[in-house]
């Protein structure tokens, strides 16, 4: 089968650098691989727009690409890994000439900061739910989703905090154990709970820090 790649830009944050997106498209070209560059998979996500099953993803920290494209066939982190170690295991030249990344048209001035629930971790708790004050979440069929992406509040990733089973990632934040690079969870850290026990002096939210 063709290879066929999709490489996200992260227009939005940069937390993938430009020059190693530019890097990786121009190799692709150099060597006749088809390759797509997106603006943001996150949004994509999130306007839930279709993407090719077969293409490999090139994007982020790998439980972050798993929980927000699901269906992909193969997902590569290419945030984490040196650019040099990307080029071999994508077997692309490693010299070629620079190409310029295609333009980026957005049709709207959202900034797709939001959360993804890693199911395999989830335990339905539903204290990020209790939490967030700006209708993120609901529960439409029983289980908690997040139904309303668009709702919240940019660089706000205080749900995320709070949650027991470190299921919820926020892709574009860059502490490890919320957007999804560590492979073992992390629980709330007393000061994080503090702190939010502190802004909820006057939410009527009493079973956020209850042992389930």
């Amino acid at each position: 089968m063709k290879k066929s790649y999709i490489i996200c830009a992260c227009h939005y944050y940069r937390r993938i650098p430009s020059v190693k997106v530019q890097a990786i498209y121009s190799a692709c070209l150099a060597a006749g691989v088809d390759c797509t560059v997106v603006p943001d998979l996150c949004r994509i996500s999130a306007k839930k727009e279709p993407l090719n099953p077969e293409s490999t993803i090139l994007g982020c920290q790998t439980r972050a690409i798993k929980t927000l494209i699901g269906h992909a066939a193969d997902w590569i982190d290419i945030r984490s890994t040196p650019t040099e170690e990307l080029l071999e295991k994508l077997s692309l030249p490693k010299e070629f000439p620079w190409k310029e990344l295609p333009k980026v048209t957005l049709p709207d001035k959202w900034i797709p900061w939001f959360p993804a629930i890693d199911a395999t971790r989830c335990v339905q708790c539903g204290k990020c739910m209790d939490f967030c004050m700006f209708g993120v979440y609901s529960k439409p069929d029983g289980k908690v989703t997040v139904t309303s992406p668009e709702s919240c509040k940019t660089d706000c990733p205080a749900c995320a905090r709070i949650c027991p089973a470190n299921a919820i990632i926020f892709a574009k934040s860059e502490e490890e154990r919320l957007n999804g690079l560590l492979d073992e969870p992390v629980k709330p850290s007393e000061n994080d709970q503090a702190a939010l026990r502190e802004r909820l002096k006057h939410r009527r939210v009493p079973r956020l820090f209850k042992e389930e």
